[in-house]
């Protein structure tokens, strides 16, 4: 079964290729506000590396945030769209839950965040692979350090404060970075088990509403 997997929720975009628990191939672009114009580059690219037709895409795997609003939004049309028009299951996947996965080799407890504007982050405090999305919660930059701790911790995408410098165990950047390669591993094991969204009604994974819906009530 070949997945692919779309991650824009960060400055970078990410799109992979798997077949099973084989990444065929993977791109990551550091494109900050060009998503929109360089996706479906990217993912040809990917299609011509690995020598796969669109029509051999068995399902796809797409990054539902935390994260940029706009950049979700940008993944999320791409894949809907392809799955649309493939007919292909598509299944939505934090990327708290993309990064859980790599970091759970390496540390047996974790702190993951990520931005959603200036003064407020998401925060996961990160056991296991299960429940990710279930807590994470909207925390003040104010409460950041004490609620970490001495705990590792790690931030998804931009640094806007400076704040993170201050964090005593902080993860390494580049164990940080999306791979749409594992997005599409994560992605094959969940349509396998038949555990999949409904392509219209998936969307991304807000724990707090948007600039425009704080500021005039509606989306």
């Amino acid at each position: 079964m070949i997945i692919m997997g779309i991650d824009s929720s960060t400055d970078r975009l990410a799109v992979g290729l798997a077949e099973g628990q084989t990444i065929l191939a993977e791109k990551t672009l550091d494109s900050s506000r060009e998503h929109a114009s360089r996706i479906i580059g990217v993912i040809n690219d990917i299609l011509n590396e690995a020598s796969v037709t669109k029509d051999r895409i068995e399902g796809i795997a797409v990054a539902i945030g935390p994260g940029s609003f706009t950049g979700l939004r940008i993944g999320l049309a791409v894949a809907k769209g392809m799955a649309y028009s493939l007919k292909i299951p598509l299944v939505g996947i934090s990327t708290f839950e993309v990064m859980a996965r790599r970091l759970l080799n390496d540390y047996s407890e974790f702190f993951l965040s990520a931005v959603v504007r200036r003064g407020e982050y998401y925060l996961s405090r990160i056991k296991a692979a299960e429940n990710i999305r279930e807590n994470i919660a909207l925390i003040s930059e104010a409460d950041l350090l004490a609620k970490i701790g001495t705990v590792p911790a790690g931030l998804i995408g931009r640094e806007p404060s400076g704040i993170w410098n201050d964090i005593p165990a902080l993860i390494p950047v580049d164990k940080l970075s999306v791979s749409g390669g594992e997005l599409a591993v994560l992605g094959a094991e969940q349509i396998i088990l038949g555990r999949f969204d409904d392509i219209a009604g998936l969307e991304p994974l807000y724990i707090a509403p948007s600039q425009a819906e704080r500021k005039f009530g509606q989306p």
